[in-house]
């Protein structure tokens, strides 16, 4: 009986041991959970782990840890922005770390602490110089912190305009956003609004990608110092980015500036606008235009294959300007054909029994009738008496019969 009483409670005593330390294990475990969560989230104010490796133990002077830096990733960077370790000079592991992410990877750090820093110290390093900036407070840090990871696009204007040509076709709504509240593309939009174009938001970003930031900014330097909003200064300004053969100062041009681009510019400048500008109406336009004015052959030749290739149709080899012509431009003049003095004309009723008939249909033109059965243009012309090469649909034209499809016409 009292082996049976001693059993019992020896179980018990097992039993109340084990949970004992089940529950100090849940225990423990809840509080190595906590204490993680807690790292976590330290870590997460800050967006990233530090970087392992960042600088070696032997690197202790202000260069050796710059050029540890110039490896280091944007986010790496700004990872060592709360490291104050001083290292010489009185600057610290931040101090240096700010000063990489300014001049690297164009951090902007006036917009992060609200004003130019106070302080500005040039260093030489290798080939390049680079700012540091002392005496920021711990307050200004902070601020620096906070704007470089909740800000999604913290650069300066020339770090945006990097960003948007790295990725012309696939664009971030945000960085497009964020560089249009820039001077650089506020003073642009500014000179095209000021002198009659108003082109679209989409259309100036396009012309910007198209260049690169030196163009850019010496125009912004140009405008701070003269502010000139005239249509020659926006035809220049178009005129540069042709010249680097950039397709939106084409389609720019013949917007804004059709009769100065049609009249004034050369044949290299015409030549690098019909190459690169849009097909659409005005283009279309322009090159009819160019067919009946007095410029070049290369001209003539460059505009009558656009027009050809709009209309989706082969230019004939060789080139004729006077078939081009008749084909595009509807008020071109019309050569009638000669009649030969030697040969008399035959009777109308020779000419009439010899004829055969085609009724226009839509999309039919003189020059393809005159193609389909190989009549030449100029007796297609004069047997119908038509001035114009304009035609209605069902009307009747007569064509030779000795010329039918396959025949090759008379020479």
């Amino acid at each position: 009986m009292e082996s049976s009483f001693t059993d019992r409670w020896i179980r018990k005593f097992r039993i109340i041991t084990l949970s004992l330390i089940f529950s100090g294990a849940l225990n423990i475990g809840l509080i190595a959970a906590f204490a993680a969560l807690l790292i976590q989230d330290r870590e997460r104010s800050f967006f990233v782990r530090a970087p392992q490796n960042v600088e070696k133990a032997e690197e202790t002077t202000n260069r050796e840890i710059l050029i540890s830096y110039t490896r280091l990733s944007f986010r790496e960077l700004c990872s060592l922005l709360t490291n104050t370790d001083f290292v010489e000079e009185g600057f610290s592991k931040r101090d240096l770390a700010l000063a990489a992410l300014v001049s690297f990877h164009d951090f902007n750090i006036e917009k992060a602490i609200g004003s130019l820093p106070a302080q500005r110290r040039l260093f030489k390093l290798d080939e390049r110089s680079l700012e540091i900036f002392p005496g920021l407070s711990n307050e200004q840090f902070q601020a620096i912190v906070q704007y470089a990871y909740l800000e999604r696009w913290p650069l300066t204007s020339r770090g945006l305009f990097m960003g948007l040509q790295k990725k012309p076709k696939e664009r971030d709504a945000a960085l497009v956003q964020a560089f249009t509240l820039t001077s650089e593309f506020y003073a642009l939009q500014t000179l095209f609004q000021k002198s009659g174009a108003n082109p679209s938001q989409d259309q100036l970003i396009d012309l910007i990608g198209d260049g690169n930031w030196q163009m850019l900014d010496g125009f912004v330097r140009e405008q701070s110092q003269m502010l000139d909003l005239s249509d020659d200064r926006r035809r220049r300004f178009l005129l540069s980015y042709l010249a680097m053969q950039s397709p939106a100062a084409a389609d720019l041009l013949l917007q804004a500036d059709f009769m100065f681009a049609l009249k004034r510019l050369d044949d290299k400048g015409l030549i690098d606008l019909l190459s690169h500008a849009q097909t659409n109406e005005i283009l279309q336009k322009f090159c009819i235009e160019l067919l009946q004015s007095a410029r070049s052959d290369a001209i003539y030749e460059k505009s009558s294959q656009l027009l050809y290739r709009m209309a989706k149709e082969e230019m004939p080899q060789p080139f004729n300007l006077s078939q081009a012509r008749i084909r595009f431009v509807p008020s071109a003049p019309i050569v009638a054909a000669a009649v030969s003095k030697k040969e008399p004309a035959p009777a109308p009723a020779a000419r009439e029994s010899s004829m055969r008939t085609h009724v226009v249909k839509e999309g039919d033109s003189l020059w393809k009738i005159s193609r389909q059965y190989h009549v030449k243009l100029d007796d297609l012309m004069a047997i119908n008496h038509l001035e114009k090469d304009r035609l209605k649909l069902g009307m009747a034209l007569k064509i030779p019969a000795s010329y039918g499809t396959g025949s090759k016409p008379p020479r």
